[in-house]
């Protein structure tokens, strides 16, 4: 599969969910293990997992405070830590979520892709190595049926000559 064509996808499903057309989106497919192991997976793309919600709500700019616990008192002292996001976190998360989510999609495919040529390929061997069994086989007959008819035209040839004698 191509990334874009994954892509277009992708943005439908989110237009989709971002309107309330759907309310989650599970994906059912072949992931790839090793050569000899693929199993079925089914994994929920949409809602995405939580992110984290600390500091999610502030805009560009905005200050941050935490609490911290000194270690002699065990009193809670008020810092303020000034963070500038540039630019602003819900535009990074505006962009980081919607290409976070087509990637998770599109290794899907990617999965779904390789376990599709694994196992044809492995179908593609064991075809190959029953052929050459069945070529050992019929070749071990038909040598033998050649081997039975040249000592039985011998044996003519020679029941003639003692005939003659």
């Amino acid at each position: 599969p191509a990334f874009n064509e994954v892509d277009v996808l992708a943005s439908r499903y989110l237009d989709n969910y971002a309107t309330g057309a759907i309310d989650r989106l599970d994906i059912v497919y072949m992931k790839f293990q090793t050569i000899s192991s693929q199993s079925i997976s089914v994994e929920t793309l949409l809602p995405l997992g939580s992110i984290g919600s600390e500091g999610a709500g502030q805009s560009g700019g905005a200050s941050q405070a935490r609490d911290t616990t000194t270690p002699a008192g065990g009193h809670s002292v008020r810092e303020r830590a000034l963070y500038e996001f540039l630019p602003s976190p819900f535009s990074i998360l505006e962009e980081v979520v919607p290409t976070s989510f087509k990637v998770r999609l599109f290794k899907c495919f990617l999965d779904s892709a390789v376990s599709e040529q694994i196992a044809r390929m492995v179908a593609m061997k064991s075809a190959t190595e029953n052929a050459d069994e069945l070529i050992r086989f019929l070749s071990t007959r038909y040598n033998r049926a050649r081997q039975n008819r040249i000592t039985s035209e011998l044996m003519d040839v020679i029941g003639g000559v003692e005939a003659l004698s």
